[in-house]
């Protein structure tokens, strides 16, 4: 048996629409994530557990990790012997956590492991892309890769290997809050631009580009002062209750920004201390999150999606 992790990811990361990603690791030791495990069996058998599996279709062919156990197998393994692919939905649908990208990246990253098929990460990376288009309506790497690899991400087709790893400031706390309600990711596209000026889109480029560089540079403080999302979260925050309440509160206590994460509703901040990050939370808590929503205080999760056991 072969059981595999892979972390919720915040996609966009402010600055980097559709570029940027980062992998969350929850401060107090837990798994915020899906998980995919594949044992041997008589013939080829789907089970779907865990805390939000009664969010998805009853029907194992509408799984996306189901569609991507019959991908692998009749593309990739078709020598592959019969399995049990099991998928612990751990993520809520329509989070703005990469819900769906956890769940084709530990399907996936798990066959590869079980079947021996030792695919190249950018074979993988690109073959867990198609699987996230299938949701989310094109072929996006910010939740993907980060995902994947760990850690904060620039990704893209015109980076080689997908993948860029940025370093941040290791003092840095993200607040991950869940406010209870689902945000369909097409709805979140439809209310965004269809196309962008000349200056909005000089501006994108500038704003992106420096605010790697100074990643790289190891300016943090510099990265954090340009830190802001013009291209989508303008438009998504009228769809998210209390946003713009808790992006008016929140520096108050501490956050150096307040903005969406991925699609959205799910709303993330970075903090340079763990004080501000408890006080955002507490916040968070009581302002803007419900009794199905969640708070995590988090570090990045470097490790990316990893190999729990083998038994």
């Amino acid at each position: 048996m072969i059981e595999v992790y892979a972390p919720a990811s915040i996609g966009n990361f402010a600055v980097g629409f559709d570029a940027l990603g980062a992998a969350l690791a929850p401060i107090d030791g837990s798994l915020l994530g899906d998980v995919a495990v594949v044992s041997a069996a008589p013939s080829d058998e789907f089970v779907c557990s865990g805390e939000y599996a009664h969010k998805l279709p009853s029907d194992p062919n509408e799984n996306l990790a189901y569609q991507c156990l019959v991908h692998f197998r009749a593309h990739v393994a078709p020598n592959m012997p019969s399995v049990k692919l099991e998928l612990k939905k751990n993520l809520p649908i329509g989070s703005g956590l990469g819900s769906s990208a956890c769940s084709v990246v530990a399907t996936f990253a798990a066959l590869d492991k079980f079947a021996h098929t030792n695919l190249s990460q950018v074979e993988l990376i690109e073959l867990m892309a198609d699987f996230e288009a299938i949701v989310s309506g094109g072929r996006h790497y910010d939740n993907i890769t980060p995902c994947y690899l760990g850690g904060l991400q620039l990704t893209g087709d015109l980076i080689p290997d997908k993948s860029i790893a940025l370093p941040v400031d290791e003092n840095w706390y993200y607040v991950a809050a869940f406010p209870g309600f689902s945000l369909n990711t097409a709805k979140a596209r439809s209310v965004l631009p269809k196309e962008l000026s000349m200056h909005a889109g000089v501006e994108f480029a500038q704003r992106l580009s420096a605010f790697s560089s100074l990643l790289l540079t190891q300016r943090f403080d510099d990265a954090l002062s340009i830190m802001q999302d013009d291209i989508a979260e303008p438009y998504r925050a009228p769809l998210i209750t209390g946003f713009n309440e808790a992006k008016a509160s929140l520096p108050a206590l501490g956050a150096e920004i307040v903005s969406i994460s991925g699609a959205g509703p799910t709303l993330f901040t970075v903090c340079k201390t763990l004080e501000a990050a408890e006080k955002c939370a507490q916040w968070l808590e009581q302002h803007y999150i419900n009794e199905q929503g969640f708070c995590h205080i988090c570090k990045l999760d470097n490790d990316g999606t990893r190999q729990l056991n083998v038994l």
